[in-house]
């Protein structure tokens, strides 16, 4: 249960990171257009992406939830310091991630317990291939 439930952390953490790093990279490459509320959006589609990309592919336990949670809140604050550093710069992506990521990561954390339950309630309504009878 213990090693599930790390899992469950790290595929969060992974699917969050994934997602705060694809809004930065935006955010460098057209901040005007990718600065706000885009930032986050994009973060939070990506990272809920990957989480769900993670969680069917290659069967890590990712909170979809928890991962578009924790990178809504590291995009919002990586966002916020284009008030204090220059919006789209190679400073602000560094610096600016690295707050994010401090806010971000925790969130995720504390909500990736979820995915346990969410992986659970998915497998539990998934039906039985043809030809095989149905185990509870």
């Amino acid at each position: 249960m213990v090693k599930r439930l790390a899992q469950s952390c790290l595929a969060s953490f992974a699917a969050t990171l994934i997602g705060l790093s694809a809004a930065l990279l935006v955010g460098v490459l057209w901040w005007p257009p990718g600065a706000g509320l885009t930032l986050i959006v994009i973060g939070l589609v990506t990272a809920g992406t990957s989480a769900r990309l993670l969680a069917v592919r290659w069967h890590w336990p990712a909170s979809v939830v928890a991962s578009s949670i924790g990178a809504m809140a590291a995009c919002f604050f990586a966002g916020s310091t284009a008030e204090l550093l220059p919006p789209g710069s190679i400073e602000w992506m560094w610096k600016g991630g690295l707050y994010g990521a401090c806010f971000g990561l925790p969130v995720a954390a504390l909500l990736s317990p979820a995915g346990l339950v969410e992986n659970a309630s998915i497998r539990s309504t998934t039906p039985a291939p043809q030809g095989q009878k149905d185990v509870k």
